[in-house]
């Protein structure tokens, strides 16, 4: 654990160098997604009030600190402000901080299970979800404002795919050796053993939290790969499209059946389909993932259907499903008691018997999150990660958005499915989500400004353009 202190508190060296060498975007994205990737589990400082420091939060507040000392803050195709300017965005953002307080309104009795009592909810647990929830959301508010224009979303893919593509090697020696790399550097293995075996071989996890968080992470750079294949000149074509079955055989040989699956859905997108396209796909399933609780409870979701294919399959996998589904009804019927503001933290949403033993096992976000903060969270959360999707769809023709753009939202959709069985929602998750806010406020932006030539009569004011096909220019 000495060894995993050391890297974690001193990882803003590390972005220090970074925003040294490169531009704020590049800097921005490459702290946060090598971050994410190479810091250990388990390692954090807990302070009174304020949020947990750990791999998550320090390279997202360390990547603020250096953008707000540098010079080049006031770049001027970086976005305005730090809030969006959007009714929407705005007004999701103010339900997620708001309904933190609520739910501790509504959680003023201590819940006793036999020898297991869970306390009751203080005004102090209100401000330290509100501070989490703010934190949580620093990768959002950076990649709003610096990573909103076509050339910087075409490097969040870039980078992406070079995270993915040095990952990989480590990912395929703990296939193949077992997921030993976070024992042999840190000295601890973050999650269950048992888990990671799989087929008469291994899951790796290499310094992630479990083997399923590695492989929808490999999703997202197989996609990446893939939408730079058509981004980019012919002649980093073929490079592309070989480091993205290269990632891809990585994926596969992870051996997590619902990321490849997912992988499987988008790349055909990815690799044949126009960028409109690609953005209604996306917006068909942000519409699912939004409404599949509703779905769920109203037992309109095909569950024997599902668990038919899994069976036929794999008899395992099909069994793991039956558990995670008993396991939502068991949690959803939980979530119905308190629905509009949850049960709050401290496993108040979990379901006990009279011996103080937890029944329930909670593997999906979005359980995770109706049954904490309720239906308004959720709302308010999913929302703000699915909306994109949905406004971009209808604005296309409008914005034109780019290739690079809508391999964004694919990035994005990959992961948002994900979220319905698995609690896989990241930093980068959030750091997506704020580039394609960004883009959306941004609005048109012409050939001259994508091809990141110097626009004449001062800082261009490229939101809200409403004027055609050139983006107004005017000094602000």
């Amino acid at each position: 654990m000495i060894v995993g202190n050391i890297v974690v508190f001193g990882w803003p060296v590390v972005v220090a160098i970074l925003f040294a060498r490169y531009d704020i975007p590049k800097a921005i994205v490459a702290s946060l997604i090598f971050g994410y990737l190479f810091l250990p589990e388990r390692v954090n400082f807990n302070l009174p009030v304020l949020p947990t420091l750990d791999k998550h939060s320090i390279p997202a507040l360390a990547a603020l600190v250096f953008v707000l000392m540098s010079a080049e803050k006031t770049r001027t195709d970086a976005l305005p402000g730090w809030i969006p300017r959007g009714l929407m965005p705005r007004l999701l953002l103010l339900i997620m901080i708001g309904s933190a307080f609520l739910t501790v309104m509504t959680n003023g009795d201590p819940l006793q299970y036999g020898p297991l009592y869970l306390p009751a909810l203080r005004p102090y647990d209100a401000f330290s979800s509100v501070l989490s929830i703010l934190v949580g959301l620093t990768p959002f508010f950076l990649a709003r404002k610096y990573l909103a224009h076509p050339e910087q979303q075409k490097t969040m893919l870039v980078v992406f795919v070079a995270a993915g593509f040095v990952y990989s090697f480590l990912a395929l020696f703990e296939v193949r050796m077992s997921p030993q790399l976070n024992n042999m550097v840190y000295g601890f293995f973050p999650h269950s053993f048992a888990q990671h075996v799989r087929e008469n071989g291994f899951r790796p996890l290499v310094f992630l939290n479990h083997g399923l968080l590695l492989s929808i992470f490999f999703t997202m750079t197989v996609i990446a790969a893939a939408s730079l294949s058509r981004v980019l000149e012919a002649d980093q074509r073929v490079k592309y499209l070989g480091l993205m079955l290269w990632l891809l055989l990585t994926l596969f040989l992870s051996k997590s059946l619902g990321a490849l699956a997912i992988a499987l859905m988008l790349l055909p997108a990815a690799l044949l389909l126009g960028s409109r396209l690609q953005l209604i796909i996306c917006a068909v399933f942000a519409v699912i993932v939004l409404v599949y609780p509703a779905l769920r409870g109203a037992g309109w979701i095909p569950v024997e259907a599902a668990l038919d294919w899994a069976q036929g399959v794999d008899p395992e996998r099909a069994g793991s499903l039956a558990f995670r589904l008993l396991n939502e009804d068991v949690l959803l019927a939980r979530a119905q008691e308190r629905p509009l503001f949850g049960w709050g933290a401290f496993g108040r949403n979990g379901v006990f018997n009279e011996f103080g033993e937890e029944l329930s096992v909670t593997d999906g976000y979005w359980i995770i999150i109706v049954g904490q903060g309720g239906w308004t969270r959720y709302l308010a959360e999913f929302g703000l990660c699915c909306l994109p999707a949905i406004i971009a769809a209808f604005s296309a023709r409008k914005n034109q958005f780019g290739p690079e753009t809508a391999g964004l939202m694919l990035l994005l959709t990959a992961n948002l499915v994900d979220l319905l069985p698995n609690d896989s929602l990241t930093p980068l998750t959030w750091l997506v989500v704020g580039a394609v806010w960004g883009r959306i406020e941004l609005g048109y932006v012409s050939k001259t400004q994508k091809d990141g030539k110097p626009v004449p009569a001062g800082r261009p004011r490229l939101a809200y353009t409403r004027f055609g096909k050139e983006a107004v220019t005017k000094r602000v």
